[in-house]
């Protein structure tokens, strides 16, 4: 009896050491260090390519030429490319109505401008000379600001809206109204 005990003991014992040795770390608990976090799911999903293709310096780019200031701006760049990406999921995780608020924001004209021009900044990134890559930077995140901005006011706007009926329809707008005119007093006898 005691033998298989402390058998039984020493094995809890040995799958508690290896659990704790092979558990993946836990991930920071503040909601911003969790955004600046990748996903398991992008490292499966990058693509994977060999060969020729997979070189991303030119022939005539020398590795030394490469400075620690573009290297800082290429990863400032990248950043700023994913933070949209990953403030999305995060708001679409903590807030249920922000799947509405993006779908009506998208409609409108100003915040298909500022998605537009960040998309024309992220295609001349790679051609665009290092004296402009700072005022590139520059515009790329006073465009994510300004996106923020809209989708948060847009967020804002449709917490403050009437709770629709479950029927479907569309909630009422609110009109001011006369308020009922006061019930008459009761009186006891």
């Amino acid at each position: 009896m005691r033998k298989t005990l402390l058998a039984l003991f020493l094995l809890a014992a040995a799958g508690f050491g290896a659990w704790s040795f092979l558990a993946p770390a836990p991930g920071p608990k503040n909601p911003m260090e969790r955004m600046k976090t990748t996903s398991p799911l992008e490292t499966v999903r990058a693509p994977k390519t060999f060969g020729p293709a997979s070189v991303v310096r030119t022939a005539s780019e020398a590795p030394d030429k490469v400075t620690a200031k573009r290297a800082q701006m290429e990863e400032r760049f990248v950043d700023l490319k994913e933070e949209g990406r990953r403030m999305r999921e995060a708001l679409m995780s903590s807030d249920p109505k922000a799947g509405l608020a993006y779908q009506s924001l998208s409609q409108r004209s100003d915040y298909r401008e500022l998605l537009n021009r960040r998309h024309k900044i992220e295609a001349a990134w790679a051609n665009a000379p290092e004296s402009e890559r700072d005022g590139m930077l520059t515009e790329m995140n006073s465009l994510r600001q300004q996106g923020v901005g809209l989708i948060l006011a847009e967020i804002q706007r449709i917490n403050s809206l009437p709770i629709a009926p479950l029927t479907g329809a569309p909630p009422a707008t609110a009109t001011p109204t006369a308020p009922p005119p006061p019930a008459a007093p009761v009186v006891f006898q």
